[in-house]
């Protein structure tokens, strides 16, 4: 056993060699990382500095010739003299005297200022050229250019580079045409605005020189304007000559193109930034190359400052570490492979046994064996693992514990409307049940907030905020909900929510145990609705007895009053129409409330609706027109006698201001037609057929119980009533029977 013992810490120990091979790893690792970021956090500082710098020193040399031209346009002599000569009255020797002064002037700047190539000094309003230094006047229209339109506003701006059409010094001062040139104009300010504009031509080469840098040899810089053309000289400017990109200088002939894409390099891409952009990941340069390179904006300007170098050599140190770390780490994983196959057969074997046994417990099968025929620990582990699996044979039947909890889940499931929801308040689970009721599916449940059940109408957020302030404490929450089902309606839960914690005993969900008790809550409501009208009936019992008679004893009384002529006629239709509104009013409550059944007989319906124009009061102001044949129909005379004094009455009210009512009566085969229509504002309730819902009314006088009892009516005749807004029409269908039929019920 000891020998046994002794070989297998040998393997341990061997093993041991192996993983201090890892630090080594590491290590290399580390040092490569920290290195390539020391080297390129360098070459990004050195990239910077040399754009960044290039940049300001070019930007500082137009910054001067921007304050050279200002203080010469500020010069007395020159404002004075732009002035007289934008006179057009100015005498000739006038103007030839000022001239001269301009020249004199502008000789001590020639002098003075080498770079200056021309003056022109031009009517600031028409752009008319007032003086020029050259022999011949411009060729270029300088009125619509930019810089003189800002120089209009007062501001000293900078041209765009044109290739001169007259000689002047190139770079190595010898004369000719065609060399870089560009304008800066500037404003002649005098006492009253600006008298004129003064454009001064400068010559590219005096600002344009660039100094290249020589810590690297393939570093290359150059200035490039918004176009993508070169406005310096490049360092490797023999290549540019040898690949026939130009004919004889880059100034405005050479672009910053790829060679390969006939693109715009990388850079050059992001020279509309306001910062420098540094690009280490390598992109094409103008000559094919493979390089790195930042660029910075020139300020005042739309040029850019490029600054380039070969990516190989700017990158040459990191590439060697990488061949030396890369090295290390290809010999130690040959030797890690060489020792993992001599482990995989000697070390891992046994416990893969193992392991196959733990799937088989997992799967439920606790009749597997685990004995290794081995006396060192692995032996002595697989024994252990037996013991414990015949001691949870004994202690626990899995197979039955898993058979109950889903008898319980089962049981809940079928029992009650359940669903689970997360700490944050979205559903995780719902049941059939569940869906059933909410009419959702699980799909548009699972993953949502449980607000979208909310019923705002019914409950105020502080309902919900009292909810969750409950059970947000791990306490249990039991009371009734009404939520909002996907279609609309409402549904009421008797509901309990349990709050479950985890085996920290943090909250990790919530479980909603409900009931639905949405038929109860309708029977209640039913109740209270059938209690009230039981007491509006109490009321109107008492309301036929101590207001009819009062009333009958006011209209004997008026009618005596009427007719010794003592009210006059405004009195009298004042006194007429508040009668007949309340005699209405106490109409429309006890025929509501009466429920007799139908007395069907044939009467005339045309002499029924003249009975009715004749017994109601209508106001001066109102017309009632009346159309249709004689109608004959079958039903209850009285009951339709309500119907009838409803519908008009109301329409009267409707146009009591003035107006007209049309009541038109006619007959089908099959049923019995009646329109009544007014010219009102119209039914503001929505729906318009709650209008027809007992205490439903949209007028301040109304006891809301005419219409419901005339819809009671003629739903007891099988009949339909139906209504329609602009202009309100009430539309009565009501079937009748044969002609045969209707004899023997006359």
């Amino acid at each position: 056993m000891t020998n046994i013992r002794l070989n297998y810490s040998k393997k341990l120990l061997f093993l041991l060699l192996v993983v201090s091979l890892v630090p080594l790893v590491s290590l290399s690792t580390i040092l490569y990382v920290d290195k390539t970021e020391t080297e390129s956090n360098i070459l990004k500082n050195q990239l910077n500095s040399i754009s960044e710098t290039g940049s300001e020193t070019i930007s500082e040399r137009i910054l001067k010739q921007k304050s050279n031209v200002m203080s010469m346009a500020q010069i007395d002599t020159i404002v004075t003299a732009t002035k007289i000569l934008s006179n057009s009255d100015i005498g000739k020797d006038e103007y030839f005297k000022n001239r001269y002064e301009l020249e004199n002037q502008f000789s001590v700047f020639f002098n003075t200022f080498p770079e200056l190539q021309c003056f022109i000094i031009s009517n600031a309003k028409t752009g008319e050229i007032l003086f020029y230094s050259d022999i011949f006047p411009p060729k270029e229209d300088l009125k619509n250019q930019r810089h003189f339109q800002e120089a209009i506003k007062g501001n000293v701006e900078l041209g765009e580079i044109f290739l001169s059409s007259t000689p002047l010094p190139n770079e190595f001062g010898d004369f000719e045409i065609n060399v870089p040139t560009f304008f800066i104009s500037a404003p002649i300010q005098g006492e009253v605005g600006i008298e004129g504009i003064l454009t001064v031509g400068i010559n590219l080469f005096e600002i344009n020189s660039i100094e290249q840098p020589d810590n690297f040899y393939t570093a290359d810089s150059y200035l490039v304007n918004s176009e993508g053309y070169f406005l310096s000289k490049p360092k490797f400017i023999g290549d540019v000559l040898k690949s026939n990109l130009i004919k004889t200088r880059p100034e405005l002939d050479l672009q910053i193109i790829n060679p390969d894409s006939n693109q715009f390099t990388e850079i050059f891409k992001s020279s509309n930034s306001e910062n420098t952009v540094l690009n280490l990941n390598g992109y094409t340069s103008y000559l094919g190359n493979v390089v790195v390179g930042s660029i910075s904006p020139v300020k005042g300007t739309n040029w850019s400052y490029i600054t380039e170098i070969e990516k190989n050599e700017a990158f040459s140190e990191i590439t060697s570490i990488q061949i030396l770390i890369f090295s290390i780490i290809g010999i130690v994983l040959i030797c890690m492979i060489g020792l993992a196959f001599y482990f995989t057969s000697s070390f891992t074997a046994p416990i893969k046994n193992l392991q196959k046994a733990t799937e088989q417990i997992i799967k439920g099968n606790l009749d597997i064996k685990t004995a290794v025929d081995s006396k060192d620990d692995i032996g002595e582990l697989s024994r252990n693992f037996e013991f414990m699996i015949e001691n949870l044979k004994e202690m626990t039947d899995i197979k039955e514990q898993l058979s109950i909890q889903q008898n319980l889940r089962k049981a809940l499931d079928e029992s009650s409307i359940v669903s689970i929801i997360d700490k944050n308040g979205k559903i995780t689970y719902a049941n059939d049940k569940f869906c059933k009721v909410s009419k959702y599916s699980k799909e548009e449940l699972i993953g949502n907030r449980q607000d979208i059940l909310r019923s705002n109408k019914i409950h105020p957020p502080s309902f919900y905020a009292d909810l969750w302030r409950v059970i947000s404490k791990g306490k249990i929450w039991h009371g009734e909900i009404c939520n909002t089902a996907k279609d609309g309606t409402l549904f009421w839960n008797d509901t309990t929510v349990i709050p479950f914690l985890d085996k920290d005993g943090k909250i990790s969900e919530y479980v909603s145990v409900r009931n639905d008790i949405t038929e109860q809550k309708n029977l209640t409501q039913k109740l209270i609705h059938a209690e009230r009208f039981s007491a509006i009936g109490e009321l109107s019992s008492r309301m036929s007895h101590d207001i009819r008679n009062p009333l009958s004893i006011i209209q004997s009384e008026f009618e005596l009053l009427k007719r010794k002529n003592i009210l006059d006629e405004k009195q009298v239709e004042r006194v007429t129409s508040a009668v007949s509104r309340i005699t209405h009013q106490l109409n429309d409550v006890l025929d509501y409330l009466r429920d007799t059944p139908l007395e069907s007989k044939r009467f005339n319906l045309s002499d029924l609706l003249s009975r009715v124009l004749t017994s109601l009061y209508v106001p001066s102001g109102v017309k009632i027109n009346t159309s249709g044949d004689e109608i004959f129909m079958i039903g209850d005379e009285s009951k339709m006698n309500i119907v009838m004094i409803n519908l008009i009455f109301n329409a009267i009210q409707a146009v009591e201001e003035g107006g007209e009512i049309d009541v038109s009566l006619s007959k089908t085969n099959k049923e019995v037609i009646i329109q009544v229509k007014d010219s009102g504002t119209g039914i503001f309730i929505k729906p318009l057929e709650k209008i027809f819902d007992p205490l439903m009314t949209s007028k301040q006088k109304g006891t809301g119980l005419g219409l419901a009892s005339v819809k009671n009516i003629i739903t007891q005749h099988n009949g339909i009533i139906s209504v329609k807004n602009n202009p309100t029409t009430f539309i009565i269908k009501i079937p009748q029977k044969e002609e045969h039929d209707n004899s023997s019920n006359s």
